[in-house]
């Protein structure tokens, strides 16, 4: 087990308190890239507040797999729900630079919409997270885990689904981290599952049934 703490700088396992889980977990995979185990857990720091069954699902895991949501709550949402915020743009700008750093690009003028299990705990193994190099994690972890706005300057418009107008904010800003840093938990299942953006699964995974078809597809061989 390896436990970051965000309280004390300077002390051992320090992560800077940006980004949510997004910070934490990108920030063990770029530091620990060359020594990753053959099976990593990704969780946040109360699993079973997001899957009560979350120590029973470990169980399931085995030599076999190589990625899996350990989560149960299935969702599909697109970058127009932050419309409320004014950050629909901003959102989508961010979503569409992380997926760029790991050579998957999304059409423009195309809402992006993601059907992923919520909050951010899974499996991967080393393998399907050794697909994209390390300096794929260190730009993701500088876009969402830094200090700094996940897009520099005004949103790229021409590939945005959305237009600049009086409703939208036209910048990003540091500040929009605690919007932005959702990316990971939105688009993990494409970066380390290696599925697609919008998969359409089916809303509840059983788990812990330890069964490969109760995690759908995501029992698979790296490509």
């Amino acid at each position: 087990m390896y436990v970051y703490q965000r309280t004390k700088k300077g002390a051992p396992r320090y992560s800077p308190n940006y980004g949510y889980e997004a910070g934490v977990h990108l920030q063990f995979i770029k530091e620990h890239y060359d020594d990753l185990p053959e099976l990593v857990v990704f969780t946040q720091a109360k699993p079973t507040q997001h899957n009560p069954l979350f120590f029973d699902a470990l169980k399931c895991l085995n030599s076999k797999t190589n990625y899996t949501s350990l989560n149960w709550n299935y969702q599909t949402r697109g970058t127009t729900y932050w419309r409320k915020f004014a950050l629909q743009g901003v959102v989508e700008q961010c979503w569409r630079d992380v997926l760029d750093a790991f050579g998957v690009r999304l059409p423009s003028k195309v809402e992006p919409v993601a059907s992923f299990y919520c909050c951010a705990q899974m499996a991967a193994s080393r393998d399907m997270i050794r697909r994209h190099p390390r300096a794929a994690y260190e730009k993701a972890y500088a876009m969402l885990g830094g200090a700094g706005a996940c897009h520099p300057g005004e949103l790229d418009w021409d590939s945005l689904s959305v237009y600049a107008s009086s409703r939208t904010r036209k910048w990003d800003a540091p500040r929009y981290n605690r919007h932005t840093a959702g990316a990971w938990e939105h688009l993990n299942h494409v970066i380390l599952g290696g599925e697609p953006l919008n998969s359409r699964r089916r809303a509840r995974a059983r788990i812990p049934r330890c069964a490969p078809s109760d995690f759908g597809s995501r029992w698979r061989t790296p490509s």
